[in-house]
């Protein structure tokens, strides 16, 4: 500790020797001192300076792990850490040097190094970008996954990451393909059909969902095989990606995965086919509306309060009675709101007197839609209304 004292002297003593605007010198002090918000204000006063400030580096990245919290009236809730990456970031490139020699430091700690790695990304300079290849072939597993988290999220760094996946883990192949997917990198896709054939469901997961955020210029035909893929997961994950892509090549393949014996494909099946409003999936959703598995049959009724297909009318108002499921009720209750189907009215008007207020809040909503009037929860101005109107409830149908 000494030691560290010593050098942080001499240095400083050397620094100040030189041309240095005093305001900068202060700030310097600052940095060194051992007051948390003297630190976190002369990080934050260095990169608002109009000098040079790279002189201020290594000083900066002595306060990089101090995560002291601050909560402060101009700041907000900060720390010397946060407020020197900050300034770090912003002298950008000229500061790799001083990072580098850091990096290389045996008595660096790990926590510093992977900070120091969430500086490259910002900073984003070829050569942070061939420091971090470096890092991601190093024995330390805990600073390879950080460089290659950082990495993926370059598209400059794809046929890098191609390369180190075939050598790599499932995990940092699976963060591979995350950073694809995040940085909608069209330029990894013919690599990303490959991997729809790989042996681990995982890597088809998350390849489907890499395709589907890149969504522009996908084929597919190359997708259509995991229709019948073993995994229940890997099904979802088409059923998800189908809805992102919104292609209508799809739609028979869709209503095969809203078909599915899985109930959590069906359900991401279902709120896939509700986003493309295509008459072609209606049949389908409403035999699904009788699906013993509560969460596909609410999937359901939400799909058809967006079609607004009053063929579903009748199912609906039978749902009203469901005696198990409020949410059933609710769900229901609003899809026939959507529908504006006068044939609901009475039905929705026996719900006026449920002791759930959620729901018959829902029910004049409703009631509202589809007569463009409102007498609030009362039943019998309701009553009296539908008589003087001569609305036929559905039993009269």
């Amino acid at each position: 500790m000494k030691k560290l004292f010593l050098f942080l002297f001499i240095s400083v003593s050397l620094l100040f020797s030189q041309e240095m605007p005093k305001e900068l010198k202060i700030e310097i002090e600052n940095l060194n001192s051992d007051n948390v918000l003297k630190r976190v204000y002369a990080a934050y006063k260095i990169r608002n300076l109009k000098y040079d400030i790279k002189e201020t580096v290594p000083y900066l990245l002595n306060i990089l792990d101090d995560e002291r919290v601050v909560i402060d009236k101009v700041l907000g809730k900060t720390s010397p850490s946060d407020e020197a990456k900050k300034t770090l970031i912003k002298i950008g490139s000229s500061a790799l040097p001083y990072i580098f020699e850091k990096f290389n430091d045996e008595k660096t700690p790990k926590s510093l190094k992977i900070k120091i790695i969430e500086i490259f990304r910002e900073i984003n300079d070829e050569n942070a970008m061939i420091f971090l290849e470096k890092i991601a072939n190093e024995k330390d597993y805990d600073l390879k996954e950080k460089a290659i988290e950082i990495l993926s999220l370059n598209k400059n760094e794809t046929d890098f990451l191609i390369d180190y996946f075939k050598t790599t883990d499932n995990n940092l192949k699976i963060k591979i393909i995350s950073g694809f997917g995040k940085t909608k990198n069209s330029k990894a896709i013919p690599f990303l059909y490959e991997l729809l054939n790989d042996k681990n469901w995982e890597i088809r997961k998350y390849t489907l969902w890499a395709i589907g955020e890149i969504k522009e210029s996908v084929d597919i035909e190359k997708l259509i095989p995991l229709v019948k893929d073993k995994n229940e997961f890997v099904r979802k994950e088409l059923a998800e990606t189908f809805r992102k892509i919104k292609n209508n090549s799809t739609i028979p393949h869709l209503i095969e995965l809203i078909n599915d014996s899985n109930w959590m494909v069906k359900v991401t099946g279902i709120k896939a086919a509700s986003e493309f409003k295509d008459p072609r999936f209606f049949e389908i959703i409403l035999s699904n509306l009788y699906d013993k598995q509560i969460e596909v049959k609410l999937e359901a009724i939400k799909a058809l309060a967006v079609f607004k297909d009053q063929r579903a009318t009748i199912s609906l108002i039978s749902n009203l009675n469901d005696r198990y499921h409020l949410l059933v009720r609710e769900y229901s209750a609003y899809a026939l709101g959507e529908m504006r189907d006068k044939r609901a009215i009475y039905s929705l008007i026996n719900l006026l007197k449920s002791e759930n207020y959620e729901l018959r809040k829902i029910v004049r909503d409703s009631l509202r839609k589809i007569t463009g009037i409102d007498f609030g929860y009362d039943k019998e101005k309701w009553y009296n209304w539908a008589g003087q109107n001569r609305i036929s409830s559905i039993r009269e149908n």
